[in-house]
């Protein structure tokens, strides 16, 4: 902090997000402690690109990882990002996952709503994704392998070769096993979690999660439409969630020539009285403000409150979502 006045005021505003974030009283204080994984507060062109974890990943019993969609950028929605993790791991505690962790990735750059009808964006965000989750991987067979060193990020590495370039987060030795890992992403998110999963199925050996949960998806790649086997998975450990008035998602699938996710588990998000959840509407993951009136009515996809969110955690910790 003592070099802030030396920074751009983009850079600025990430490093204000992170510390804000990373505050003990900031959020929730039922949530635990965050972690600080890996971060990049990039530069006047390149934007920040921060990783941090809601739990200890070194104990983690469910590690979930957690992607956002376009204009979702440290120096805009760090705090913001975070607190989504941390009421995705209040959830997965609340379904019976034992010592969950959720990792806030926002460790690419993610593109306006016109670039969100490229794939560019989602091939170099999902390249940096698969690089952390393969240090995960590699992590847990070092540990089974009773050689589970701690290796951790070096906070900024990478800074030359940009956002979210850091080496992947690695926590200390010592995690029980095995680790039930997820991915759980939303809108452009759903597009670089697809493409990381696929790059880590052409590594040798191939690397596969538990789950993936898509929210808000603007559909596939042609060359994936169809077949979750290339990202590692059969389609009953995908999950799609799509609230009836999420016009965007629609909207980008059509308008991007993309391909609908189909070979998916369909997610109940209607309101649910018998649980006394509310259905997310419209396509943001967070937008429930009590008072700021009829634009902000409703709840998105990731809020407090929704089926949305209680069947997510669910589908993300390996607990049957019905």
């Amino acid at each position: 902090m003592r070099r802030r006045h030396l920074l751009g005021p983009r850079q600025r505003s990430a490093l204000d997000g992170l510390v804000h974030a990373l505050k003990p009283r900031s959020m929730d204080p039922s949530f635990p402690a965050r972690v600080l994984l890996a971060y990049d507060l990039g530069s006047a062109r390149r934007p920040a690109a921060a990783v941090v974890a809601v739990g200890e990943p070194a104990t983690a019993t469910h590690m979930t990882w957690q992607v956002s969609g376009m204009g979702v950028f440290v120096h805009t929605a760090m705090w913001g990002s975070v607190r989504e993790a941390g009421q995705l791991w209040a959830a997965q505690r609340a379904a019976g996952a034992a010592d969950p962790c959720v990792v806030s990735w926002l460790g690419y750059h993610p593109p306006g709503p016109w670039g969100a009808l490229a794939g560019r964006h989602a091939l170099r965000g999902g390249a940096r994704l698969a690089l952390h989750l393969a240090g995960w991987f590699e992590y847990r067979e070092r540990l089974a392998a009773g050689r589970g060193a701690a290796l951790g990020a070096r906070p900024g590495a990478g800074r030359g070769d940009g956002p979210g370039a850091a080496p992947a987060p690695v926590p200390a030795a010592g995690a029980a096993l095995p680790v039930h890992t997820a991915v759980e992403a939303h809108s452009y998110g759903t597009l670089v979690a697809a493409r990381a999963l696929q790059i880590l199925q052409r590594r040798t050996p191939p690397r596969s999660v538990d789950a993936l949960v898509v929210s808000g998806a603007v559909g596939l790649p042609r060359d994936l439409a169809g077949h979750p086997e290339l990202l590692g998975l059969t389609a009953d450990q995908v999950y799609f969630a799509l609230t009836r008035s999420d016009y965007l998602s629609w909207l980008g699938t059509r308008l991007s020539g993309r391909r609908p996710w189909r070979k998916a588990t369909r997610l109940k998000i209607a309101a649910d009285e018998a649980l006394d959840l509310a259905a997310a509407v419209g396509h943001n993951t967070s937008r429930f403000r009590p008072d700021a009136g009829f634009l902000h009515r409703g709840r998105g996809y990731r809020d407090v409150g929704t089926a949305s969110l209680y069947r997510i955690a669910r589908a993300t910790a390996g607990l049957a979502v019905d």
